[in-house]
Formats: C-alpha cells, structure tokens, sequence
C-alpha cells in the first residue's frame, strides 16, 4: 500500500516548493517508485522537479470531449481514455508526475472524470509513495473514492489570509470522505517579527505547527528562473523535510 503525503494551502505559501522538496527527499533515500500529483490548477510542480509537461489530464479530458463520435475502430472510450492517461505520465528518474491541469470546460464530464479517477486510483499500488500538490479546495482528495490520505500538510506564511485558508482547509476535511491520519501546519518564510503572532493564530486554530521553513534565497532564485529545486534549499528546509517523512513512515 503506498503512503500518501497531501500538501495545501493559499497560492503565494510556498506550497508547491514543499511538495517538490517532498518528492526530491524520497528520490534521495531510494523509497522509489514515487507519484507526484500536481493538482492545483497553477501547475508549477513539474517546473519544480526539472519536468517541461507536455499534457496534463484536463488536455485529455477536453480532447476525449471533442472526439466523443470519432473514437479508433475497434477502441472503446475506456480503452482510447486509458489509452490517453498512461500517455501523460511524466516519468523521470525515481518519480513519475501526472499534471490536472486545467478545469472543466461546459458540458457533462461525469462520465470522463469517472474513468479518471478509477485510473488513478488503479495506478497508485504500483508506487511506494503518492505526493499530492493541492488546490486549498482539496478537490481532488475530495474525488477520491477508495484511497486514504497518510498526512495533509498545510503551509501558511504570515499573509493573514493565507491562515484563513487553513482555517477552511481544517473545515473542509472534517467533512471529507477520505480518511486523513494526521494533519501538519508547515510555517513558510515568516519574517521573524511575526512568528509569534502566527504561532499563536495556528494554535487558535486548534492546529499543531510541525515546523518552520525560513526563506531562502537559493530557492527564490530558482523558482524565479524556473528551474529545478534539486541543487536548491538549505540544511534547514532539507532537515525539516527529513523529519516530516520519518514522522509520514511511522504512522
């Protein structure tokens, strides 16, 4: 059964740089093969881990939908949609990555996002570890059916909205189908002036803060150049990184 890490919150947190760093900690330590899910509609997660994506699964869905009445002969729709799925996952060395993408367009996709979730949900045994970056709606951990979430990792800064959204994010769950075993509060380039402000808001949340990821100016710079993260971070985020997959290996 592969272990599961969730990570959330507002745009602008940081959030897509932790999934990533997640990913590149488990490639590190040999606990391969590894699925990264980037589902948050700004899809950064592949620039992050050095992958240039070349179609994400809401490309697929808005072809399926155009071709709906011209299918290959002899192909069903589930076979050309499978057919399709397996055709964008990005594999690199030690992780595959499956990009969302974009939204639903008009029309019915009920039908479609059916097969999508059931092919992904198919795939996840054949992965030691499954990395999700999220929108803060948890849409996609709200589609899932059969799979549960080992560790959802919030991350805040100290944007005041930026705790609002975790504050949803804690509601949002609590009406979710999917079990989560343990929920994280990830502090993100809090300037040192409000940290104690933040700490305090996180506790009022009734949230346990797991630790907190100064900023750094390597990880800037390559998010700005849009490169890779794997020569970036300090000891500080690569540690922090470090224990949070201890902490996700224990449960």
């Amino acid at each position: 059964m592969a272990r599961s890490i969730a990570v959330a919150g507002k745009g602008g947190t940081g959030k897509s740089t932790i999934a990533a760093f997640i990913v590149l900690e488990l490639v590190r330590r040999k606990e391969t093969p590894v699925l990264a899910i980037d589902a948050d509609p700004d899809a950064n997660l592949g620039t992050h881990l050095g992958i240039d994506v070349e179609q994400s699964i809401g490309d697929l869905r808005e072809d399926m939908m155009k071709q709906m009445q011209d299918f290959p002969p002899g192909m069903s729709k589930a076979q050309y949609m499978e057919a399709g799925f397996h055709g964008i996952i990005e594999e690199a060395d030690g992780f595959d990555l499956i990009t969302m993408g974009r939204g639903e367009g008009s029309g019915c996709y009920c039908y479609l996002n059916s097969m999508i979730r059931k092919f992904s949900e198919d795939i996840v045994p054949s992965y030691r570890w499954v990395v999700m970056d999220n929108e803060a709606g948890l849409e996609h951990i709200s589609r899932r059916t059969t799979s549960n979430i080992d560790a959802l990792v919030i991350v805040v800064n100290d944007n005041p909205i930026s705790l609002n959204t975790a504050r949803n994010i804690e509601e949002i769950t609590k009406d979710l189908k999917t079990t989560i075993k343990k929920k994280y509060v990830m502090t993100n380039m809090v300037k040192e002036k409000r940290r104690n402000e933040v700490k305090n808001k996180i506790q009022d949340l009734g949230l346990a803060r797991f630790c907190d990821i100064p900023f750094d100016e390597t990880i800037e710079e390559a998010v700005y150049a849009g490169k890779s993260l794997r020569e970036a971070g300090s000891e500080v985020i690569r540690s922090c990184i470090a224990s949070l997959v201890d902490e996700v290996s224990a449960l």
